[in-house]
């Protein structure tokens, strides 16, 4: 079995959201398709809020196992969002909870399933290394060390 899942408009329909899918496909103007861009934009969150400490997976419709349930949430959830279903007080406390999950992810760099085919850190930029330069002896700037400056 594999660790990392892909994500896809079966596996919404596949969690028994399958009516929610139908009404956002016919909702749906423009030749865009909502659901394809709902999970896209959910996967990325998701993805960008584990690659802070992990090696992320080649796929990029991918996502850990146990971020699963999470994703498909939020995807869900906007989707409800576009076509104007009302969510209720769980569902919000939900989707509260779960933007405060991804919010824990990345600043914690919480460590996931290893990916099944290691995308190595493309998809991320690197941080920048610099080094910090600082001096021990500080000028006190008073009154008479400024006089004729102002």
């Amino acid at each position: 079995m594999s660790n990392w899942t892909q994500i896809t408009e079966d596996t919404i329909k596949a969690a028994g959201h399958a009516a929610i899918i139908d009404a956002a496909q016919t909702a749906g103007v423009g030749g865009v398709d909502p659901v394809v861009e709902s999970i896209a934009d959910a996967v990325s969150r998701v993805r960008a809020a584990c690659s802070t400490g992990n090696q992320l997976d080649i796929d990029p419709t991918k996502v850990p196992n146990s971020v699963k349930g999470l994703t498909i949430r939020i995807a869900l959830f906007s989707l409800m969002e576009r076509i104007n279903y009302p969510l209720t007080a769980d569902q919000r406390d939900t989707r509260r909870n779960d933007n405060s999950a991804l919010l824990r992810i990345n600043d914690d760099r919480l460590k996931f399933e290893l990916p099944d085919n290691a995308g190595g850190s493309a998809e991320m930029q690197r941080g920048v290394d610099f080094e910090l330069i600082s001096r021990s002896d500080r000028q006190q700037y008073t009154r008479r060390g400024l006089d004729g400056l102002l």
